[in-house]
């Protein structure tokens, strides 16, 4: 099993993702999710708590679990008076019975997991009858010129003979939505957020220098020297490096629940 340990990015983590999900964008997820007030629902792989704090704001009763100690402090801090119960927990052995929740979240994790489908079979299990699963995947598109300049530095590690220098697994919200449907999970909705904050691709490059970005954690220090100025100059000729673009484009939540039987193929 590999997966980011985000430990080290706890206390950067709100300033590139946003200490909390709007409560609008909350509202509209239950809505659209069908989910009663108040839900149980669990935040799984919950860092800081953008989400689940939001969710607890509006008056549901959230469950938080993540790998990451300092991540959950953070969460803890945010929360204040705001209830939401909090444990440390990997989210491929759940520590809760079946049926325990009306709902489940998984917010910009499975791309950072190896076992990714061991998570989504656990979420499944734990999701009450009638319940659902809420994804957001958050990782760019292959066409957005931020996943172009990842993705070229992927290459440029793994050609310096870094095997797996991020992201260890899945890395196209297909494979999630072709691996859920074979379960006989379906989607229900979809809920644009609209995109995130404009940033120049400059901007970007200095965060994955600096440390900031988890591309580079696993990265010996030799080879990030030799790669990364090699990435900013690829960039500099494929791209305007000081146009703020948002990134991704689009953040997009998706509503899964169980289909009927008779409807999946």
């Amino acid at each position: 099993m590999s997966r980011v340990d985000f430990s080290r990015g706890a206390s950067s983590y709100d300033r590139r993702h946003g200490a909390v999900l709007d409560a609008a964008a909350a509202a509209r997820l239950v809505e659209s999710a069908s989910l009663g007030s108040p839900s149980v629902i669990l935040d799984l792989g919950a860092g800081t708590g953008r989400v689940a704090v939001s969710f607890a704001s509006i008056g549901h009763r959230l469950f938080a679990i993540d790998v990451a100690r300092p991540m959950l402090q953070a969460l803890r801090d945010k929360a204040g008076a705001v209830p939401v119960h909090v444990a440390a927990a990997e989210g491929a052995r759940l520590p809760f019975a079946d049926a325990r929740f009306d709902a489940v979240v998984l917010a910009r994790i499975l791309y950072l997991m190896s076992d990714w489908q061991d998570i989504l079979i656990e979420a499944m299990r734990v999701v009450a009858p009638g319940g659902c699963l809420l994804h957001e995947w958050g990782n760019g598109e292959a066409g957005e010129e931020w996943v172009q300049v990842r993705e070229k530095a992927r290459a440029l590690f793994e050609a310096a003979g870094v095997v797996q220098p991020f992201h260890p697994c899945v890395r196209d919200e297909k494979e999630v939505v072709a691996f859920l449907a074979r379960q006989g999970w379906l989607e229900k909705a979809a809920v644009s957020i609209g995109p995130r904050s404009p940033l120049s691709l400059d901007a970007f490059l200095t965060r994955i220098v600096d440390g900031e970005c988890s591309y580079t954690w696993n990265v010996p220090a030799d080879v990030q020297a030799r790669c990364l100025p090699e990435l900013k100059a690829w960039a500099s000729m494929q791209f305007n490096l000081v146009r703020e673009i948002p990134m991704p484009r689009e953040m997009i939540w998706r509503v899964y629940a169980k289909a009927n039987p008779s409807t999946v193929l």
